[in-house]
């Protein structure tokens, strides 16, 4: 072995030693989930100015260590404010592999491992949702699969827009709930169709898409001369948790000749589980559908699958045929690359597949399943507690919440909304800064809410009743 080899062989060691220690330090609830520091002064404590002469090998690993001291620790179970969190070990050794074999997924050739493991997943995630015949493609993210679908529904219903455009006094319009992910307004812009052409359909109390008002709007626009193409169902929404009635949305969405899309890049894995996938009763009646295995399946970012009922419609609305890639004498169905968006695409099914042949269908199922028990046993414990207050009625493993200090409980009830608004701001604040817990808030019917969100199945009923005791002594 030679000196560099010895020298890399070590830093590998170490490295694979310094990952170890800190998700032991993930699961400590003693640590803290961030090192908070405002960032001139991380921007010091990192010293980024980057150098003329390098500094070699020897100091990766002191960088690394700063790296992991001052990042936020997504997999502390005190951790509830994103839609992902957790870590799974199995996953992040796919990721280094995919890091070592370092290629790319646009051909079988280039990507030999890489391309199979995705068909195969693909086909598994397509029966799931009730996608017999279908095919897809990973994508670095829900909102890039949200445009793809777009895309796609927008080839179907005007096949010349490919090669010459949208033609002039053609206006296409698209609907999603007044709740859905601002990924999908922003397809409609990128796609040149305009912020406006994407219409809000009115939710109900829990937040899902009203159907009634989705038929009305679907009529009001074809009175007024544009073309309704599209409609997104979600299921999942970012905040209140919310699941879109698949099945009744696609009867309209079939009436009037729309493509269905269903955003499940959050509850989709709600398949997974006997006890939640009626929660998506009517997934085999839509088009496509963005799913997340980097959310409540626990894989690391990003894992998101797009996914298609029927074959053919990402090649007609993406392909463009290189031939210095896709040669005559390969085989179509395994070269990937006319599926998707991009050229080079990393191989974010290799984690998938790892972490999967750790769980099985099994593990995946106890796991979503006690992320919603989570949220369950979350919100009897807000009940119990005065000051407390659950915002809406929910369906997912999302919780939505607001607290009144004791000292305001005597103000008129017209005023709760805005003092409870003003004490979700200044506490949530107040505990991210310290470290303690990061929990996210948003603005949900008019005010501030706190957002909890069960995503790490190691998070405990006593870190849920931390988390209460802590928004108290805050308050």
């Amino acid at each position: 072995m030679t000196s560099q080899q010895a020298e890399i062989a070590a830093l590998f060691e170490n490295a694979a030693r310094l990952a170890a220690e800190s998700l032991q330090e993930q699961s400590d609830p003693n640590q803290p989930v961030v090192n908070w520091i405002g960032p001139e002064d991380l921007t010091q404590a990192l010293e980024l100015e980057l150098p003329a002469e390098g500094r070699g090998l020897g100091s990766v690993l002191e960088i690394a260590r700063k790296t992991l001291h001052f990042s936020v620790r997504t997999g502390h179970p005190r951790f509830v404010n994103q839609l992902f969190g957790g870590s799974d070990p199995a996953a992040i050794v796919g990721e280094w592999i995919t890091a070592l074999s370092n290629t790319s997924m646009y051909t079988y050739e280039a990507a030999p491992v890489g391309t199979v493991v995705e068909v195969a997943l693909i086909k598994r995630l397509c029966d799931l949702v009730g996608f017999p015949e279908g095919e897809g493609v990973f994508a670095p993210g829900g909102s890039i699969s949200n445009l793809m679908s777009v895309l796609s529904a927008r080839q179907r219903a005007f096949p010349h827009v490919k090669q010459h455009g949208l033609r002039e006094g053609e206006r296409p319009v698209m609907f999603a709930s007044a709740e859905s992910h601002y990924s999908i307004p922003r397809a409609g812009i990128v796609c040149g169709l305009g912020h406006d052409a994407t219409i809000s359909v009115p939710v109900d109390e829990v937040g899902r898409m009203r159907v009634d008002e989705l038929e009305r709007l679907i009529q009001e626009q074809k009175r007024v001369g544009r073309t309704p193409f599209y409609v997104a169902a979600t299921a999942g929404t970012t905040v209140a948790g919310a699941f879109d009635p698949i099945g009744e949305i696609a009867a309209v969405a079939r009436r009037h000749g729309l493509w269905l899309h269903i955003d499940g890049s959050y509850g989709g894995s709600a398949l997974l589980s006997k006890k939640y996938s009626g929660l998506l009763a009517g997934s085999e009646l839509a088009d496509s559908m963005t799913w997340n295995p980097h959310k409540m399946m626990g894989i690391p970012l990003a894992s998101s699958a797009t996914l298609m009922r029927e074959p053919g419609h990402l090649e007609a609305a993406l392909a463009m045929n290189a031939d210095y890639l896709l040669h005559e004498d390969s085989d179509p169905q395994w070269n990937l690359g006319d599926r998707s968006l991009q050229c080079g695409r990393r191989v974010d099914a290799l984690k998938l597949w790892f972490a999967w042949q750790v769980h099985g269908d099994i593990g995946f199922e106890r796991r979503v399943d006690g992320l919603f028990d989570q949220a369950q046993k979350f919100r009897q414990l807000l009940a119990e507690r005065p000051g407390f207050r659950l915002i809406r009625d929910q369906e997912g493993p999302n919780v939505c919440f607001r607290y009144l200090p004791p000292d305001q409980r005597d103000a008129p009830a017209a005023e709760w909304p805005r003092l409870e608004h003003e004490a979700t701001i200044r506490i949530r604040s107040q505990l991210a800064r310290e470290g303690s817990f990061l929990i996210n808030y948003a603005s949900l019917d008019g005010a501030a809410t706190f957002r909890l969100v069960a995503s790490n199945p190691n998070t405990t009923d006593s870190d849920l009743t931390a988390l209460l005791d802590a928004i108290e002594a805050k308050g």
